[in-house]
């Protein structure tokens, strides 16, 4: 800190954002427990199967046993399901697309109710008993048989003469495959047996308990151990056929395993995956503190798949894995294998919290890749994907989800500004804080699960004096848009201002409205101030030394940095004369923002204009120095030569979205102006303005 600095704040300081910030939380789970809670499952599936009517139509059969508990009297007058007219009390499951179902049985205590009708629709099962009143406590419901389409939740995929099946449950498709009640959030245990045709090779979440048990000369069971307890969405299943060969190792304590089609995937190729999975795992032992939290882990690798994580197991998409460079590599394995803490041993306790398990999984994984890597280029693609997110995708959005929220959901807000958010708050109160923090959080929600106001409650050290971290996230969080800071020079002073009150953003209530004034957490790259969190419209610096001052250089803090015309002109000068003295992300970081504020306007004309032809020539001429540059001069061109963009479809807007993101995943394909990322990012240009733009 420099002694001899005169700070002075400007805007009101005793605001009600100082005073909410400033008041002691009192964050507690205050959700009450379900009505109806599922405890466990025993479930048989076999697979695969077809309609007699059309043998084109792949299908499975199940059988399941369902215990669970009953917290609050369900009948007439109960807030559940209940019909009052009849006089017959009802629950209700989910099932999607689940039919023929046979000999349905519910126990309580011993004692079978008569149950008058079990109504199905496409997404729900509906029990009606012959009585008024179901108590509290525990039940037992059996459905001996019914089935289930192949193709969505359960799938196959070819593996050369046969077929190879995997399952992707997460989020909301469990009930696919078997009735379900809050699938994506309430922890069960599950007891599996699958019947599969002799030759396969059957693996689920749990350890099988020995060899097959042949039951005639096609078929064969397999009986598997009880997993601990996850949610139904962390579930999976898999039949591999004779195609498919395994490595594995022991080497962190857990036999990993990689089952591969020998005839579509190399050995060395899978012995590198194998390698790199078990460095990973190792390392996330160490960041994690804890046990391994599951028996076993089979990584099995498909062609035209969505990867996907479950407990115990991996399905990897052996296009998107082998074609990405070794960094994302790591970041993919790290992703994958820290859900099995995070979503695995702890799960979120709300569907519309989702964000936050996905946030934290995508921030353990970035130090396995600072650990293992001196890559830069996940880091540039990271904030590629916020500034992108939040100009042309998701702009002004918040982090809330529906409460039974898509994949396509989940992809497009989670993972990207909640990441910068937390690394925010760790740059606050330290790493090992906050690594102590997050372990504190998984291991108390073992048993049971975790929400926003468990890490809430754990982060509940203060900065300047009075202002708690925790109520930082939690209002970063329920507020969208992505915040500016203002940094004026004048003469031997700095005057710095927040005013986004030009921006409409979301709230935590979902409603639209002007950006309010956000804390934001100072740091500057010549001088450290006595306050870290400016909670006011403005500071006011004096005096202040000759030279090029930065603020949030490397976008540590969640907010764009506008500079006026003349430190702009500054930044250009530098950038053209030694661009290598800064990293990769923080040239990125003063191009885009520059082009940022020069297309909304917030720089003088007509200097504006000619510094934004200077910025474009610029990394045009020197495309080795500023990789992805088609997305930093993305608003400098745009703005410059079209008008507004055209209304697209939120598909189209998807599909273009994860084109651009997946363009990404390849340091060789982030070159400027040229490979797959240009390509994504000129063909988003070209749907939105009519044109080549890029």
């Amino acid at each position: 800190m420099i002694p001899w600095l005169l700070l002075y704040l400007f805007g009101i300081v005793t605001s009600d954002l100082h005073q909410l910030l400033s008041t002691r939380p009192l964050y507690s789970d205050d959700r009450l427990p379900p009505i109806l809670k599922p405890l466990s499952y025993d479930l048989q599936l076999q697979l695969p199967l077809s309609e007699v009517s059309d043998p084109d139509v792949p299908l499975f059969t199940g059988r399941c046993v369902m215990h669970f508990e009953i917290n609050q009297q369900i009948g007439p007058e109960s807030a559940f399901i209940s019909d009052s007219t009849s006089n017959r009390a009802r629950i209700k499951f989910d099932i999607i697309m689940l039919d023929h179902f046979e000999n349905v049985s519910l126990v309580m205590n011993g004692h079978e109710l008569e149950i008058f009708n079990v109504q199905l629709t496409d997404d729900s099962m509906e029990l009606s008993v012959d009585q008024p009143v179901l108590f509290p406590g525990r039940y037992t419901l059996t459905i001996h048989r019914y089935k289930g389409l192949i193709g969505s939740a359960i799938y196959y995929r070819d593996a050369g003469e046969h077929a190879v099946f995997g399952s992707n449950l997460f989020p909301n498709r469990a009930p696919a495959v078997f009735p379900s009640y809050l699938a994506s959030t309430e922890k069960v245990t599950f007891s599996i047996t699958m019947v599969h045709p002799v030759g396969t090779l059957a693996l689920t979440s749990g350890s099988n308990e020995g060899a097959p048990r042949k039951i005639d000369e096609n078929w064969q069971m397999t009986t598997f151990s009880t997993t601990p307890s996850i949610t139904p969405s962390m579930l999976c299943f898999l039949l591999l056929p004779h195609e498919y060969t395994h490595i594995e190792s022991t080497y962190t304590g857990v036999n990993i395993s990689v089952h591969y089609n020998r005839f579509r995937v190399q050995k060395e190729q899978t012995k590198h995956l194998l390698h790199t999975a078990t460095q990973v795992l190792a390392l996330l032992k160490d960041i994690f503190s804890s046990l391994i939290p599951v028996p076993k882990i089979d990584i099995i690798t498909m062609n035209e798949v969505s990867s996907t994580a479950c407990f115990g197991s991996i399905v990897v998409s052996e296009v998107q894995f082998f074609s990405a460079d070794y960094a994302n590599q790591v970041k993919m394995l790290a992703t994958w294998l820290a859900k099995q803490w995070i979503g695995g041993y702890a799960a979120i306790s709300e569907g519309s919290e989702l964000c936050l398990q996905e946030d934290l999984v995508a921030f353990i994984a970035d130090k396995v890749i600072k650990r293992m890597t001196n890559d830069e280029f996940t880091r540039l693609g990271h904030l590629a994907k916020i500034y992108l997110s939040e100009t042309i995708f998701t702009a002004g959005d918040t982090l809330k989800l529906d409460e039974h929220p898509n994949e396509f959901e989940i992809f497009e807000k989670c993972g990207l500004k909640g990441v910068a958010m937390l690394e925010s708050i760790e740059s606050l109160i330290g790493e090992k804080s906050m690594i102590s923090k997050i372990n504190e959080m998984i291991y108390n929600s073992k048993k049971g699960s975790y929400s926003s106001r468990t890490l809430y409650g754990l982060l509940n050290s203060t900065v300047d004096e009075d202002i708690y971290v925790s109520q930082l996230l939690h209002y970063w969080h329920e507020h969208g848009g992505l915040p500016y800071m203002n940094v004026d020079r004048l003469a031997n002073s700095i005057k710095i201002t927040q005013n986004g009150s030009n921006m409409t953003v979301k709230n935590g209530a979902g409603t639209w409205e002007r950006m309010p004034l956000w804390p934001l957490p100072l740091k500057f790259t010549e001088f450290k101030l006595p306050i870290q969190i400016m909670v006011s419209h403005g500071i006011h610096l004096s005096p202040i030394r000759d030279g090029l001052i930065f603020s949030n250089l490397g976008f540590t803090n969640y907010y764009r940095v506008n500079y006026d015309i003349d430190t702009w002109r500054e930044i250009k000068t530098v950038l053209t004369e030694n661009a290598t003295s800064y990293t990769l992300r923080e040239r990125f970081q003063l191009v885009s923002d520059f082009c940022y504020f020069y297309s909304i306007k917030s720089l003088p004309e007509p200097a504006a204009s000619v510094l934004r032809n200077e910025f474009v020539q610029l990394v045009r001429l020197r495309p080795t120095s500023f990789p992805i540059c088609d997305a930093a001069i993305f608003q400098c061109v745009v703005t410059h030569e079209h008008t507004k963009p055209r209304h697209l479809d939120k598909s189209t807007m998807v599909q273009l979205r994860r084109k651009v993101f997946d363009s990404f995943a390849n340091s060789s394909e982030m070159e400027c102006r040229a490979g797959l990322a240009h390509d994504a990012l000129n063909d988003l240009c070209t749907k939105l303005y009519g044109i080549s733009c890029l």
